[in-house]
């Protein structure tokens, strides 16, 4: 028969733990729900099925099994709750941080793109069209995601915008410093008045001197960014490493409290490193 003082221990935590969940649960169970379908929704304008965006639900109910499967294999790998937390708390991460790649690399693509969108706008006002039907043109012939966004900005022209809160829209939706260039000089001419087709000339010019600059940027700091991730990266390969060819050397780090102290340290300094690095060797044109 287990001590009394065990089961009494026993009684004390079940009570804690009842009144933390009643407490703090259902805005805990909130907040998860929430989050998943927040990227749920983001997730699925990225993994498209051809045109369409995928089922935010669907997305959101993958993210909770992984978020429920994280946490339980955290506890059983290492039979410590600190380390399922740590788990689920990976998860929650990954999720976000898929998302704000994914979007980086949509940006990158729009941005890509933008020269020769400003080309064709030129030739297509050249052509005699009006900025709506240069809009159109760009949004049939262009691949996503700058077809997408012009596609959006015409139905808002549709429904009674005008073409410079559309195209402006489509720069909050898609910040982009070029693309802020492009809105700005169309509102102010739209203002003031001027010849259009010869300010989209100098607009491309200046996206081409821009472009050509940043490529040049991308290349003198291309080994500060790979020594960055090999610096970041360095501690954990050498844990794993370790964990797999001496395991006793390295145990006390996930089961003393201090070795979970120790790790915790080193992640938040390895994750200020990351941040400042990155700091450093991002130049803004």
């Amino acid at each position: 028969m287990p001590h009394p003082y065990l089961l009494l221990a026993g009684a004390l935590w079940f009570v804690f733990g009842a009144v933390i969940y009643l407490y703090f649960g259902p805005q805990l169970m909130a907040w998860v729900k929430s989050f998943n379908l927040k990227y749920g929704e983001r997730h699925s304008h990225h993994f498209r099925k051809g045109s369409a965006p995928t089922d935010p639900a669907r997305r959101a109910k993958m993210f909770l099994w992984a978020e429920i499967g994280a946490l339980v294999f955290g506890y059983l790998l290492f039979k410590n709750i600190i380390f399922a937390l740590w788990a689920i708390g990976f998860v929650f991460f990954a999720i976000y941080y898929t998302d704000r790649l994914l979007h980086m690399r949509e940006l990158e693509k729009f941005d890509d793109q933008l020269i020769d969108v400003t080309y064709a706008m030129k030739n297509s006002l050249k052509a005699g069209m009006t900025l709506q039907q240069a809009m159109q043109l760009i949004a049939t012939e262009f691949a996503s995601p700058a077809a997408e966004q012009f596609r959006i900005g015409l139905r808002e022209v549709q429904l009674g915008a005008s073409v410079e809160e559309a195209l402006r829209r489509i720069e909050e939706r898609m910040p982009n410093p070029d693309m802020k260039i492009l809105v700005n000089a169309v509102e102010i001419l739209r203002q003031t008045g001027g010849n259009m087709i010869e300010t989209f000339e100098n607009i491309t010019d200046t996206l081409k001197n821009r472009k050509r600059v940043e490529g040049k940027i991308k290349t003198l700091t291309a080994q500060g960014r790979m020594q960055a991730v090999i610096l970041c990266a360095m501690p954990f390969a050498m844990l794993l490493m370790l964990y797999f060819l001496n395991r006793e050397y390295v145990e006390p780090l996930f089961t003393k409290p201090l070795g979970v102290v120790i790790l915790t340290v080193v992640l938040l300094l390895v994750s200020t490193g990351w941040i400042v690095i990155k700091k450093i060797i991002t130049i803004e044109v």
